[in-house]
């Protein structure tokens, strides 16, 4: 852990991208086109700095543990949009926000979801993050230290679905990389999810 700590590209990255992510949510009417450009940055400064590490599997394989794993993840949220509201109703007020904020309203927001936004999450926090994070500890906690990381920064998003969704993401999918070492299975995990909240089932 002392060795993580000492690992200046890495703290680098973690410092730019909070302040990126603070910036995409400061102010929402614009939260598309900063929120991209910054996925878009941190993902070329992963690649620059050290290429990720990503074990080819066969294309079949990717595509089996991503639809699973995606739609695994659309379940639990699913269920737990049903029950949490139940408990704490203001959730509710939360999740309609939630669409509001983060729903594609056009095909090009679509397009740098599919294209920019989820690969550029994926290749940063994982590829990059976690991988730069497992150097120096084991898997286990690796992944949940990745997993922090990759909440803390939708705080400021200030809704709490969001968080929630981020720590439940960011340990499935951390774990299914730190499994297969795989980027193309976990993107296609990530991408399945989004669009089954987003555009096929969404949970209002």
């Amino acid at each position: 852990m002392k060795n993580a700590a000492k690992d200046h590209p890495l703290l680098l990255c973690l410092c730019l991208a909070y302040l990126l992510l603070f910036i995409s949510y400061l102010d929402l009417s614009k939260f598309w086109f900063t929120y991209t450009a910054a996925m878009t940055l941190l993902m070329t400064l992963s690649f620059l700095i050290e290429h990720p590490d990503s074990q080819k599997q066969p294309l079949r394989n990717s595509l089996l543990y991503g639809s699973l794993s995606g739609a695994l993840m659309y379940g639990i949220t699913w269920t737990a949009s049903k029950w949490l509201p139940l408990l704490y109703p203001p959730l509710q007020i939360q999740l309609e926000d939630l669409y509001r904020l983060l729903s594609p309203a056009s095909a090009w927001q679509y397009a740098v979801l599919i294209l920019l936004i989820i690969p550029g999450e994926e290749i940063f926090w994982r590829g990059f993050v976690q991988r730069k994070i497992h150097g120096h500890i084991t898997t286990i906690p690796s992944v949940l230290l990745a997993a922090l990381l990759y909440t803390l920064p939708l705080a400021f998003s200030g809704n709490l679905l969001l968080v929630l969704a981020g720590i439940g993401g960011g340990l499935l999918w951390g774990t299914l990389y730190a499994w297969k070492k795989n980027l193309q299975m976990v993107i296609i995990s990530h991408l399945l999810f989004d669009l089954l909240l987003l555009a096929v089932f969404p949970l209002q």
